[in-house]
């Protein structure tokens, strides 16, 4: 039997009918919503949880949220009450609220100390998993944009992700390369599976534009003023059919080394956005612990014609009147990476599959 705790206010509550907690590589604040339905036989309201409250929530002593409480709702009837809590990581704060800084500006800074000025307010750290290139010559605020848009837009000059941890902390990484022992298949863990593909946000050709500075001379030894060249690079998704371009502006002026980088990720960042897998498995652990998120897990569902590695990029635990399950969402192992798109006909089986085209032979 799984045990689910929301700690708050010094306080422990437990006995929840309903929660779903997901954690998500797509998400930089998880979230939680937990239900209960208890009997009125006119006790006092036992679960005096407000919204705004610091809380941590934990699955069999293990930690998986540090954040807030954002609602609280209470329905009352003849014979029972039902009290919903809902809330998110720290980082929360981040997603919703104006990036505020005493200048706005930044120069030769490193993205994460970037991202440590504007997370500071909140009392957010910052920590970092890979490593994050070299200082940005300049980066400036954008009216009106979000701290988490801000530093998203910063991330993305060096093919960064960003995600919470458990800790509630802003978290610098990229996909990872670590494997879950246990195989989700078909028949043995696996209770159901489904496979979708979208084209909508999906372009056939992607060309980053930016500008990297230099110093030009009109005449001999007679220096003019530092200009800007204008540099370009380009990367293509062989999975979309038809011409469907799509041009990406740089966000700094010294992106001339990344630019290939940056386009290539945005390329395969749209594609793991569209493509995806989902199987749910009974209970919220597999064969060393809990269900995480930025794994790669072997998947083989035999009737979506899936036999292959793939990467894991939401869980979703939850329970309810059919007990403890989890929701997983997969794509492909090399969704975020800085690799060009294979074609067609060199992917994956699972891609191969998804793209549409005559899947392995058996």
């Amino acid at each position: 039997m799984h045990d689910v705790q929301l700690k708050t206010g010094g306080l422990a509550y437990g006995g929840w009918k309903s929660m779903r907690v997901q954690r998500s590589m797509e998400q930089c604040a998880n979230s939680f919503e937990l239900e209960v339905s208890e009997l009125w036989p006119g006790q006092d309201y036992t679960r005096q949880i407000k919204p705004g409250e610091s809380c941590e929530l934990a699955i069999d002593g293990f930690r998986v949220i540090s954040g807030y409480v954002d609602e609280v709702s209470i329905e009352i009837g003849a014979a029972q009450h039902t009290v919903r809590i809902a809330g998110r990581d720290k980082t929360a704060d981040l997603v919703d609220c104006s990036a505020i800084h005493k200048t706005g500006q930044w120069a030769g800074r490193r993205i994460e100390q970037i991202a440590a000025d504007l997370a500071a307010p909140f009392k957010i750290k910052v920590l970092t998993e890979v490593d994050t290139g070299k200082p940005l010559t300049s980066f400036a605020l954008q009216e009106g944009e979000t701290v988490f848009e801000a530093i998203d837009r910063a991330a993305r000059i060096r093919a960064l992700l960003l995600v919470s941890d458990a800790d509630g902390n802003l978290v610098i990484t990229r996909a990872g390369t670590s494997r879950i022992d246990t195989d989700l298949v078909l028949g043995d863990n696996v209770l159901e599976a489904s496979a979708s593909l979208s084209l909508t946000d999906r372009y056939s050709l992607y060309v980053a534009k930016g500008q990297s500075s230099g110093v030009y001379f009109e005449t001999p030894g007679a220096p003019a003023p530092k200009q800007y060249a204008q540099v370009r690079a380009q990367a293509t998704d062989p999975g979309v059919p038809r011409l469907r371009p799509l041009v990406l502006h740089a966000d700094a002026p010294d992106v001339a080394a990344s630019l290939q980088a940056r386009v290539t990720w945005e390329a395969n960042v749209r594609r793991a956005r569209s493509t995806q897998v989902n199987v749910k498995v009974q209970g919220w652990t597999h064969a060393r612990g809990l269900w995480q998120p930025n794994r790669l897990v072997n998947v083989d569902v035999a009737p979506l014609r899936i036999k292959d590695e793939m990467l894991l990029k939401s869980v979703a635990f939850e329970l309810d009147d059919n007990g403890t399950t989890t929701s997983l969402a997969l794509t492909m192992k090399d969704a975020f990476s800085e690799l060009p798109i294979k074609a067609a006909g060199t992917a994956s089986a699972s891609a191969t599959y998804l793209e549409g085209v005559k899947g392995p032979k058996k």
